[in-house]
């Protein structure tokens, strides 16, 4: 079995903290390759969300006891104080990466991005950059020292101007963009909060007079969109 994880102040006790927006306390990956099954279960739950992402493989959930197969492309939020019961299989070869993470703005966060609060299993797509995202925070977790946070709100400060598209290149992406429809699957670039984005999934919304996609849960302005391919 393959294990990589980082955590805040190298301390794997759960916390509760709302001093700050959002505090990613641990992250980590496993990938089973010889161990038959992995099991979790912690009743009562912990004290911060947990994020899930299920990169490849399938895994087992159970909520409320009844239990629910989630594949890859998926991911599971579980809230505070919410029973935490999973299980991996070695022979279904199963790849997820997971977050812990508190904070005293979380559910805007999550709000904000359309993560759903009342099913804890949605579809998420197949994205590069969400492992990406998560192997940054096992780094970040895994080599933190003195004026790691210092540092930190120096990379936040870090700003990417957006592309001013050529006039060639708006009739390029106008063509592409009159292909789209609903349900189908896309591999799209944008631009958002000062920085290119790469993602993959599924069309599940165009509205032509307010000028979005929506891929998955994600709106997208057709104005900040660079790129898009259809499969």
């Amino acid at each position: 079995m393959y294990i990589n994880s980082g955590y805040l102040n190298n301390s794997r006790l759960p916390f509760k903290d709302k001093s700050k927006h959002l505090i990613v306390g641990s992250c980590g990956t496993y990938r089973l390759k010889t161990v038959q099954r992995l099991p979790t279960w912690r009743p009562r739950g912990r004290l911060d969300y947990q994020l899930l992402y299920i990169v490849s493989g399938k895994t087992h959930f159970y909520f409320k006891g009844k239990e629910r197969v989630v594949t890859a492309g998926h991911m599971v939020l579980i809230q505070p104080r919410q029973e935490q019961r999973y299980e991996y299989f070695g022979e279904e070869k199963p790849e997820v990466y997971w977050v812990h993470f508190t904070g005293g703005d979380v559910k805007n966060i999550l709000r904000q991005y359309e993560i759903p609060m009342d099913d804890p299993v949605f579809y998420s797509g197949a994205s590069s950059t969400y492992t990406y995202i998560f192997k940054e925070m096992i780094n970040e977790l895994q080599t933190c020292r003195t004026g790691f946070e210092e540092l930190l709100a120096e990379k936040e400060k870090m700003i990417v101007q957006k592309i001013e598209l050529s006039e060639e290149r708006k009739a390029e992406l106008d063509d592409k963009m009159r292909s789209i429809k609903k349900n189908d699957v896309i591999t799209i670039t944008y631009y958002v909060q000062n920085e290119y984005l790469k993602m993959r999934g599924m069309v599940s919304g165009i509205d032509t007079n307010l000028r979005y996609l929506k891929v998955v849960n994600t709106k997208i302005p057709f104005d900040d969109i660079y790129d898009i391919t259809k499969e």
